[in-house]
């Protein structure tokens, strides 16, 4: 029996998926899953979109009794061709008709039952995220803790709470009001709530190990930017961590020295 090809074995609109691509990993274009927590090598969702329809829908040259010529091919592919080109769309996440589509062609492909999807480096979660999104059964995994937590909040936790008021005490009063909330709004307003609150402890219990700096005028002199701010305490948005040894001059009297080959945070 003859392996059959699929579609993403043959050919795949890419200009549209590039462009789609391009989009999603601009900054600023609003409410987006990576949002959640910034990931380096995060795979752009419309590629991983893209992807998985084409692995689970057969080329129509696997199907010669149904498409018996190269003309009647490639209408069909262009034909799937276009629900792909739909899948990115870059508003997707207001049309789920398109995901509905989608999933209504993958199923005459796999005996009415989708795949089940298996991640096992998932990382950033697109694939797994999208497969999901697909209808189809997505499980993730990956060494780094940190990829754990943000696939179980993509696969478990908004999915879990979705349609679910608030618990927090700020909010609680005004579930059964006029505000609605929709989706994932209020599992979002337990976690702004939440957040708060530890970061309220956290600065009570460590905060003057992370202090405040004053802008002084010298500081101004040789950062201009600083100008506006001179007399003013600003907080430090970010530490840079380092292992230390003691200084082996006498003078010194052991004072730390931290193991950096070098002081510049950026040369550009």
């Amino acid at each position: 029996m003859a392996t059959l090809k699929k579609l993403i074995e043959v050919a795949l609109p890419l200009p549209e998926i590039n462009d789609a691509s391009a989009y999603d990993k601009m900054p600023g274009i609003g409410a987006h899953p990576k949002g959640i927590h910034h990931w380096w090598a995060r795979l752009p969702l419309p590629v991983s979109r893209a992807v998985l329809f084409a692995s689970v829908v057969d080329d129509p040259s696997s199907h010669p009794e149904r498409f018996p010529t190269e003309e009647a091919q490639e209408r069909e592919r262009e034909r799937l061709f276009g629900i792909v080109r739909r899948m990115m769309d870059k508003q997707l996440h207001k049309r789920p008709e398109v995901y509905t589509e989608a999933r209504a062609e993958m199923l005459k492909y796999c005996d009415g039952e989708l795949p089940t999807v298996l991640d096992p480096f998932a990382g950033g979660g697109s694939i797994p995220l999208e497969a999901a999104r697909l209808g189809m059964e997505a499980y993730a995994g990956d060494l780094n803790p940190v990829a754990v937590l943000l696939n179980k909040c993509y696969l478990e936790l908004v999915p879990r709470w979705t349609g679910w008021p608030p618990v927090n005490p700020e909010d609680r009063k005004k579930v059964g009001g006029e505000h609605g909330w929709r989706g994932s709004a209020g599992l979002a307003a337990d976690v702004r709530y939440y957040g708060r609150v530890i970061l309220e402890r956290a600065r009570k219990r460590i905060g003057r190990l992370y202090p405040s700096v004053k802008v002084t005028r010298e500081m101004a002199v040789e950062h201009p930017h600083l100008k506006p701010y001179v007399g003013r305490e600003l907080p430090v948005i970010a530490w840079i961590w380092t292992r230390t040894v003691p200084s082996p001059d006498p003078a010194a009297h052991e004072a730390p020295v931290p193991l950096m080959s070098t002081f510049w945070l950026s040369s550009k």
